[in-house]
Protein backbone atom coordinates (compact mmCIF):
# COMPACT_ATOMS: atom_id res chain seq x y z
CA UNK A 1 0.00 0.00 0.00
CA UNK A 2 2.86 2.21 0.73
CA UNK A 3 4.33 1.89 -2.76
CA UNK A 4 0.68 2.64 -4.36
CA UNK A 5 0.54 5.64 -1.92
CA UNK A 6 3.78 6.68 -3.05
CA UNK A 7 2.86 6.65 -6.93
CA UNK A 8 0.01 8.21 -6.98
CA UNK A 9 1.96 11.29 -5.23
CA UNK A 10 4.52 11.30 -7.72
CA UNK A 11 1.67 11.55 -10.49
CA UNK A 12 -0.27 14.07 -8.58
CA UNK A 13 3.43 16.21 -8.13
CA UNK A 14 4.11 15.54 -12.15
CA UNK A 15 0.55 16.80 -12.89
CA UNK A 16 1.20 19.93 -10.76
CA UNK A 17 4.44 20.67 -12.86
CA UNK A 18 3.13 20.15 -15.81
CA UNK A 19 0.15 22.43 -15.17
CA UNK A 20 2.90 25.10 -13.44
CA UNK A 21 5.03 24.92 -15.95
CA UNK A 22 5.84 27.82 -18.94
CA UNK A 23 5.55 26.75 -22.85
CA UNK A 24 8.82 26.32 -23.36
CA UNK A 25 9.30 23.86 -20.62
CA UNK A 26 6.08 21.82 -21.47
CA UNK A 27 7.82 21.16 -25.27
CA UNK A 28 10.59 20.00 -23.34
CA UNK A 29 8.63 17.64 -21.77
CA UNK A 30 6.72 16.54 -24.72
CA UNK A 31 10.59 15.87 -26.42
CA UNK A 32 11.86 13.82 -23.01
CA UNK A 33 8.47 11.82 -23.71
CA UNK A 34 8.85 11.24 -27.17
CA UNK A 35 12.47 10.05 -26.72
CA UNK A 36 11.36 7.84 -23.76
CA UNK A 37 8.55 6.10 -25.39
CA UNK A 38 10.65 5.69 -28.51
CA UNK A 39 13.20 3.59 -26.57
CA UNK A 40 10.49 1.55 -24.94
CA UNK A 41 9.09 0.69 -28.43
CA UNK A 42 12.41 -0.27 -29.21
CA UNK A 43 12.53 -2.58 -26.35
CA UNK A 44 9.00 -3.90 -26.73
CA UNK A 45 9.63 -4.98 -30.26
CA UNK A 46 13.51 -6.67 -29.32
CA UNK A 47 11.01 -8.26 -26.53
CA UNK A 48 8.34 -9.18 -29.27
CA UNK A 49 5.67 -7.28 -27.16
CA UNK A 50 3.10 -6.70 -29.57
CA UNK A 51 1.07 -4.58 -26.98
CA UNK A 52 3.56 -2.85 -25.34
CA UNK A 53 5.23 -1.95 -28.76
CA UNK A 54 1.62 -0.36 -29.94
CA UNK A 55 0.82 1.63 -26.40
CA UNK A 56 4.61 3.19 -26.97
CA UNK A 57 4.11 3.87 -30.94
CA UNK A 58 0.34 5.23 -30.32
CA UNK A 59 1.61 7.75 -27.71
CA UNK A 60 4.59 8.68 -29.77
CA UNK A 61 2.36 9.44 -32.88
CA UNK A 62 0.12 11.38 -30.15
CA UNK A 63 2.63 13.78 -28.81
CA UNK A 64 4.39 14.58 -32.33
CA UNK A 65 0.86 15.20 -33.32
CA UNK A 66 1.35 17.99 -30.14
CA UNK A 67 4.54 19.31 -31.56
CA UNK A 68 2.78 19.36 -34.76
CA UNK A 69 0.33 21.12 -33.68
CA UNK A 70 1.77 24.18 -31.80
CA UNK A 71 3.80 24.90 -34.84
CA UNK A 72 3.34 28.82 -35.60
CA UNK A 73 3.20 28.50 -39.12
CA UNK A 74 2.11 31.72 -39.82
CA UNK A 75 5.01 33.81 -37.82
CA UNK A 76 7.66 30.45 -37.64
CA UNK A 77 9.17 30.87 -41.03
CA UNK A 78 11.72 28.22 -41.78
CA UNK A 79 12.05 26.90 -38.62
CA UNK A 80 8.25 25.99 -38.39
CA UNK A 81 8.71 24.55 -41.82
CA UNK A 82 11.31 22.54 -41.40
CA UNK A 83 9.87 21.20 -38.11
CA UNK A 84 6.97 20.24 -39.92
CA UNK A 85 9.25 18.32 -42.48
CA UNK A 86 10.84 16.64 -39.60
CA UNK A 87 7.99 15.95 -37.66
CA UNK A 88 6.11 14.66 -40.69
CA UNK A 89 8.85 12.02 -41.76
CA UNK A 90 9.75 10.63 -38.21
CA UNK A 91 5.48 9.92 -38.24
CA UNK A 92 5.77 7.93 -41.66
CA UNK A 93 9.46 5.80 -40.11
CA UNK A 94 7.50 5.42 -37.01
CA UNK A 95 4.65 4.07 -38.56
CA UNK A 96 7.17 1.78 -41.13
CA UNK A 97 8.56 0.73 -37.93
CA UNK A 98 5.47 -0.10 -36.33
CA UNK A 99 4.06 -2.19 -39.14
CA UNK A 100 7.60 -4.04 -40.32
CA UNK A 101 9.42 -4.05 -36.31
CA UNK A 102 12.48 -2.57 -37.47
CA UNK A 103 13.96 -1.16 -34.59
CA UNK A 104 16.18 1.00 -37.03
CA UNK A 105 13.82 3.13 -38.05
CA UNK A 106 12.89 4.09 -34.46
CA UNK A 107 16.72 4.73 -33.98
CA UNK A 108 16.81 6.82 -36.77
CA UNK A 109 14.06 9.16 -35.52
CA UNK A 110 15.25 8.96 -31.58
CA UNK A 111 18.61 10.72 -33.10
CA UNK A 112 16.52 13.16 -35.32
CA UNK A 113 14.74 13.91 -31.56
CA UNK A 114 17.63 14.39 -29.86
CA UNK A 115 18.97 16.78 -32.07
CA UNK A 116 15.81 18.87 -32.15
CA UNK A 117 15.49 18.51 -28.68
CA UNK A 118 19.57 19.93 -28.19
CA UNK A 119 18.44 22.74 -30.03
CA UNK A 120 15.51 22.98 -28.18
CA UNK A 121 17.27 23.22 -25.00
CA UNK A 122 20.13 25.81 -26.00
CA UNK A 123 17.77 28.26 -26.89
CA UNK A 124 18.33 31.64 -24.47
CA UNK A 125 16.37 32.01 -21.63
CA UNK A 126 15.51 35.58 -23.02
CA UNK A 127 13.98 34.09 -26.21
CA UNK A 128 12.05 31.46 -24.34
CA UNK A 129 9.25 33.81 -23.40
CA UNK A 130 8.67 34.04 -26.93
CA UNK A 131 6.65 30.39 -27.16
CA UNK A 132 3.04 30.80 -27.19
CA UNK A 133 1.37 29.51 -24.53
CA UNK A 134 -1.68 28.87 -26.33
CA UNK A 135 -0.66 27.18 -28.64
CA UNK A 136 1.40 24.55 -26.42
CA UNK A 137 -1.21 24.57 -23.83
CA UNK A 138 -4.53 23.94 -26.20
CA UNK A 139 -3.28 22.91 -29.76
CA UNK A 140 -4.90 25.87 -31.58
Amino acid sequence: MAIRKSIQQYQVNSINNILDADPHTLITIIYQHVLGNLAAAKGAIVRQDIEEKNKCINTTIGLIGELLNSLNMENGGEISKNLAGLYHYSLQKINEAHYSNQVDFLNEISMIFIDIKSGWDSIPNEYRSHVDANKVVTGT
